[in-house]
């Protein structure tokens, strides 16, 4: 296999461990021995445990920059965009450990520097672009302020995550961005681009699947 290969797997590997256990309790050894490797072999990639996570976290940006990319090109007006963007968001979250960005902010800062840069470069210009979408398709309210509301939906999301204000024991991942997101999407909606998201929830049970 070549080296090459071995960190992709290495990468790929890293990945469902920490989005599955968070990001302080996975080991070098954990990964070493979930991977039937030696903890040498992972050394010859990646310098230490934080070199691995800053290497994950942008091999997995890459990926939702695609898929973002994807669903902007396939939405049909903004209010689909809304649509298609939590669907795919509740897909990624549903098997990811609440303490990741936590650990990321708490105990990694060179990781979580890249995390916000990719928020506002990525998040931020991709919801900027799509509420300014509805504004002229007459979806979203006119008087709205898109860059004030971008900052709003990606704090929203950052503080999802947030153990200390939603506890594990008392809500689920899924069950606090389904409220979330309604929370959001009725503040930014026009008379037609409620009646949309309306259609759209009744055809494809929205409220479930948030």
């Amino acid at each position: 296999m070549s080296k090459d290969l071995i960190k992709e797997n290495i990468i790929s590997e890293s990945i469902q461990l920490f989005m599955k256990y968070g990001l302080r309790s996975v080991t070098m050894d954990d990964i070493a021995r979930h991977m039937g490797i030696s903890k040498k072999t992972i050394y010859q990639h990646f310098k230490d445990k934080e070199d691995i996570i800053i290497q994950t976290s942008e091999t997995l940006f890459k990926a939702e920059v695609k898929i973002m990319e994807d669903i902007e090109k396939e939405s049909e007006n903004a209010v689909d965009h809304l649509y298609k963007q939590t669907l795919w968001l509740r897909e990624r979250i549903k098997n990811t450990s609440t303490t990741a960005l936590y650990d990321m902010k708490k105990y990694y800062h060179n990781a979580w520097s890249k995390y916000k840069c990719y928020k506002h470069e990525v998040i931020y210009n991709s919801v900027i672009r799509n509420l300014n979408r509805g504004i002229k398709e007459g979806l979203f309210r006119a008087g709205i302020n898109p860059e004030i509301l971008a900052l709003i939906r990606i704090g929203q999301i950052e503080l999802s995550f947030d153990k200390n204000v939603f506890p594990e024991n008392k809500f689920t991942l899924v069950e606090i961005h389904e409220q979330l997101f309604e929370h959001f999407t009725h503040g930014i909606l026009s008379e037609k681009g409620l009646e949309l998201f309306k259609s759209y929830k009744k055809k494809n049970n929205l409220h479930e699947a948030v």
